[in-house]
């Protein structure tokens, strides 16, 4: 990788030596290192965004409402060495890849899924949706617990691995054309903005929140804002179990059948800020989860 001063960074991004300097002390510049007294800065690190720009979009109406987040975190520590390649475990994985499914409008058949799952082909079945299957479950398997946070270029990176092998994997970032901002215009550009004042806010403002709120949080964020031009909803749902995942927690216990019921609490959630439905469906979900696991 090659890097750069922050003079040359200046220069490029047509702004001030001591505004470089102040974006790299606030960290918000991608992989600036400081050696000694000066900044060094990766050649191909994208011009963050000005704040004021993206003070329109902040969304200052959001209410969580309320969980029994002890009773989940009991839970979650009680159960912190099960074994999730667990027959019920699996179940719960397919579980909530029909509902993703149902979510994106997608049709399908249960004991096909589970039938690829297991390795076999259908030719009826394309290419894609075999790739998508798969990569789900790989994807919800292999979620570790962590204390990373889930910024922009995580979740850049967790929508590649999902589209792993399709054709379409470039297409759809909310990202594109970031370096070249002012190549953006309209809608684009209006989804680039409200994409990063959410990371902002996540990193600032909702810091401190639970982490299930902030799993329900982005689920309904990118289900509103659709930063992705297809697999939106389905990766959306994906993104909130990753994050309760990384967390600790195990998957919901969600599927196909929940999908009217969760949409209208999304409809709540985007008309009128509440996300206090949503975040029930999750609490719910996870405990009757934790408890099936034990049967």
């Amino acid at each position: 990788m090659k890097y750069i001063g922050v003079k040359e960074a200046a220069k490029k991004w047509g702004i001030s030596d001591r505004r470089v300097r102040i974006l790299c002390e606030e960290g918000r510049i991608e992989g600036a290192i400081k050696l000694e007294w000066s900044w060094t800065i990766p050649q191909d690190s994208p011009k963050p965004f000005d704040g004021r720009t993206m003070r329109p979009f902040k969304n200052n109406s959001v209410r969580l409402g309320s969980i029994d987040i002890l009773t989940l975190e009991k839970l979650r520590d009680e159960n912190k060495d099960i074994d999730r390649l667990s027959d019920k475990m699996k179940a719960l994985r397919v579980d909530n890849l029909t509902l993703a499914l149902s979510l994106s409008h997608e049709k399908y058949d249960k004991k096909v899924i589970e039938h690829i799952l297991s390795g076999k082909v259908y030719s009826s079945y394309s290419l894609e949706k075999h790739l998508l299957y798969s990569n789900f479950i790989s994807l919800l398997t292999s979620i570790k617990k962590d204390n990373l946070p889930w910024d922009s270029k995580r979740v850049l990176e967790l929508h590649r691995s999902y589209l792993q092998g399709i054709d379409d994997i470039n297409s759809a970032s909310f990202r594109d054309g970031f370096s070249d901002i002012k190549s953006l215009t309209g809608d684009s550009l209006k989804v680039v903005y409200q994409m990063e004042t959410i990371f902002m806010q996540f990193e600032r403002e909702w810091k401190s929140i639970n982490e299930i709120f902030k799993a329900v949080l982005m689920f309904g964020q990118i289900m509103m804002i659709k930063p992705f031009e297809s697999h939106n909803e389905d990766f959306a749902l994906l993104l909130m179990l990753c994050m309760l995942e990384s967390s600790g927690y195990i998957l919901p216990s969600f599927d196909s059948d929940m999908c009217d019921e969760i949409n209208a609490a999304l409809t709540l959630a985007l008309r009128r800020g509440s996300y206090q439905d949503l975040a029930r469906i999750v609490e719910r979900s996870l405990i009757k989860s934790y408890h099936t696991i034990h049967v």
